[in-house]
């Protein structure tokens, strides 16, 4: 693995750089080879909620996609439902991490979890560690560590004081988040520091999993969580894919923060793709050959002309909703502006392909095709 560059960006690069998602390998972990598990402990949450789910789009009313109108929201998801309540991590764990450090992990009695996503977080509650996390960012928003503090500021930028006064034994980070310069400072203040670099994407979200779960020494339970979530992703692509109409979804990614200048249409660099064809739609953007984050401009928007704009919900909020984003250059004069067609998805997950992707596809799907405006009821 390179390093990844530690020299000051703009604020453009910055935003290319939380947007794009790694395409290397995540670590190389000085453990064992990971064992699939026969015995396990229930999930009876996760795949009842998913079951319901799967039930209701294969049930109901497929509207007229054609002509429909008006927004869908998922609010938020399901907790990860642990796959066992009493983990025992077999420690220590020798790796070398993504910027090139050896590491050795023999406590994980104190983790502080980030990245953009917080997709950390949640895999550390699949694997049985929730109790184990002191620190989060803002995107880690589960109930259950509504009273952990979150150590970023302005949202993705790393408070190292804020870190250091929790006391971790572990600290598990990735370059989503910075600066590099933060994550510098907490490993040489001896602070056991992993830096990852997960692919995430539809196809790694099992393998993703099982990165984690070795760094903190648990790799049978990584193996059962990631069989968990790749069992349940497939179930929820075979029912998306039997309901979704003959002529795809023309869909695009907006990124939007505030009502100034940060309003980009997503490629396929930053897995707005797999999201959209998870979805049964076509990725407009990636198909007009967009890679990288793009400007939104009035020209952009009307040529791509989508008839979904996909969206983060915070993102929507700040620029006004659905009033605001019409005000946008371009955005009415598109089928999905004139048809108010936005799919809001929670800032957290929606990119994050981790333990709770199936879910998040299923209530997406039951927004665009149910017309379920919230796609959150069972």
């Amino acid at each position: 693995l390179s390093p990844t560059p530690k020299t000051p960006v703009t604020i453009e690069e910055s935003l290319t750089t939380m947007l794009k998602q790694a395409r290397v390998t995540a670590l190389t972990l000085g453990t064992a080879a990971m064992l699939t598990l026969t015995g396990c402990a229930s999930w009876d949450n996760t795949s009842t909620t998913n079951a319901a789910l799967q039930k209701e789009l294969q049930e109901g009313d497929i509207q007229d996609i054609a002509n429909a109108t008006g927004p869908a929201r998922v609010d938020s998801l399901a907790e990860v439902e642990p796959v066992t309540d009493s983990p025992s991590p077999a420690l220590p764990v020798e790796l070398t991490d993504a910027d090139g450090n050896d590491v050795v992990v023999d406590d994980v009695s104190r983790i502080v979890a980030l990245d953009l996503y917080g997709t950390y977080t949640k895999t550390l509650r699949g694997l049985g560690l929730g109790e184990n996390i002191i620190g989060r960012t803002v995107s880690s928003t589960e109930e259950s560590l509504k009273d952990i503090p979150s150590v970023t500021a302005g949202g993705h930028d790393i408070n190292v004081e804020a870190v250091l006064n929790l006391d971790p034994s572990l600290v598990i980070v990735d370059h989503s988040i910075g600066p590099a310069s933060a994550i510098d400072q907490i490993r040489a203040a001896g602070v056991t520091t992993v830096v990852m670099s997960p692919e995430r994407s539809i196809e790694t979200i099992g393998q993703d999993i099982r990165n984690v779960a070795g760094v903190v020494g648990l790799p049978e339970e990584g193996e059962t969580l990631a069989q968990r979530s790749e069992d349940e992703l497939a179930k929820a692509q075979e029912t998306i894919a039997g309901i979704i109409p003959d002529e795809p979804l023309r869909m695009a990614f907006l990124y939007a923060r505030g009502t100034g200048g940060i309003f980009y249409i997503l490629g396929d660099e930053d897995g707005s793709s797999d999201l959209i064809e998870a979805l049964g739609g076509t990725d407009i953007a990636s198909e007009n050959g967009i890679g990288s984050p793009t400007p939104a401009s009035a020209e952009a928007l009307v040529e791509l002309n989508p008839q979904v704009f996909v969206m983060m919900n915070a993102g929507l909020e700040s620029t006004g909703d659905i009033a605001g984003l019409l005000d946008r250059p371009g955005v009415a004069q598109t089928d999905a502006g004139k048809n108010q067609r936005v799919l809001t998805l929670p800032d957290g997950d929606s990119l994050a392909f981790g333990p709770q992707t199936a879910e998040m596809l299923l209530r997406a799907a039951k927004g665009l095709y149910l017309g379920d405006e919230s796609g959150n009821s069972n």
